[in-house]
């Protein structure tokens, strides 16, 4: 009974292991068959496509108008030292009865001859009108309360390159860890015509470079379906001071090693991304430089309108704000809303 049945799990096997080999030969005659189709319409396309979009990414640009609509309440008052001049004719009223003594010559009468010199006594009865010309300065010296809401209606473009913000670095990497690959499928046979040249020149010892540069990834981002800073006029305009980054030294790590090497040379001469790391970290923290800085720690920026009079919000470290206090009001607004870039007249 044992050998009978040890007989057909021998025979099983046989028969089983020749079924496997026979699928298996299929299978492997299958994709060399079919190894350029899957190299050309999937490995191609799927790997170009994500290297591509990556160096898209880095060479983006947001071009976006940020529309600003609030209002600043005004409290202060506003002293007001001056003078106005004042030149006109008008006329005024007598409050009450003005006595007038002049000097005259008087004609008598008759012939009866002339008083020289004469004193004459009048009185200008209260209520008389006099026209009079008035030209002299009114001096002014007075507070001048100032209550109200100051309407800020403030339409802010943004043009920022990605490939000057710190998002380069990750699309950098990503580009760094598929580019190899994509350079060697580039440059291996497409077709079995190419299968030739391609053995005989290694089997020659002129083996082709894997890793040289190809059609595509001379130009492997063909564009974008819409346009950024045109009809920009400041973007020669230099940067705020305080706006000016500082290069850490950090490099991205790349992709696996031994090709990505191949691409910089000058990085893995001094040691490789990681020795590069920690020699440029080891120098961030001899400059007391914050971590929060270059690592994408959260930095919370907080944009707070000021009552005249009193003082901003003290900044703490890593540009934090602390709470409000009296006095300081943080502006309102809430979802300011987003609006694509205008147009110029008539586009």
């Amino acid at each position: 009974m044992l050998r009978r049945i040890g007989k057909f799990f021998w025979r099983f096997m046989v028969i089983f292991s020749f079924i496997v080999n026979v699928v298996l030969v299929l299978v492997v005659v299958t994709l060399l068959l079919l190894i350029f189709d899957i190299k050309n319409n999937i490995a191609d396309p799927l790997l170009q496509g994500l290297h591509s979009s990556f160096v898209g990414l880095d060479n983006a640009t947001i071009d976006w108008t940020i529309p600003v609509r609030t209002s600043i309440p005004l409290n202060t008052s506003i002293p007001l030292n001056t003078s106005i001049p004042l030149n006109t004719q008008t006329n005024v009223v007598l409050t009450a009865p003005v006595p007038v003594s002049v000097t005259a010559n008087i004609t008598l009468p008759g012939g009866g001859g002339t008083l020289n010199n004469a004193q004459v006594y009048l009185s200008l009865p209260q209520g008389l009108q006099l026209p009079v010309q008035l030209n002299l300065d009114v001096p002014v010296n007075l507070q001048v309360p100032v209550n109200l809401d100051v309407p800020v209606r403030l339409d802010v473009r943004a043009v920022i390159p990605l490939s000057q913000t710190q998002l380069h670095d990750p699309f950098e990497n990503l580009k760094l860890v598929l580019e190899p690959v994509v350079r060697i499928l580039g440059n291996l046979p497409s077709s079995f015509g190419e299968v030739g040249p391609f053995v005989s020149s290694v089997l020659s010892g002129s083996a082709p470079d894997l890793l040289a540069p190809t059609a595509y990834t001379a130009n492997p981002w063909p564009g974008y379906s819409r346009t950024a800073g045109l009809y920009y006029t400041l973007g020669g305009e230099a940067f705020p001071p305080e706006n000016l980054p500082v290069q850490t030294g950090i490099v991205p790590m790349g992709g696996i090693p031994a090709l990505d090497e191949q691409l910089r040379p000058e990085l893995y001469a001094s040691g490789g991304p990681a020795a590069a790391n920690a020699q440029a970290m080891q120098n961030l923290a001899a400059q007391n430089m914050p971590t929060s800085s270059y690592t994408g720690s959260p930095i919370i920026i907080e944009v707070q309108g000021v009552m005249p009079g009193t003082q901003p919000l003290p900044a703490q470290p890593d540009g934090m704000v602390s709470q409000p206090e009296t006095g300081v009001t943080p502006i309102p607004g809430g979802d300011l809303g987003i609006m694509p870039t205008p147009m110029p007249p008539g586009g």
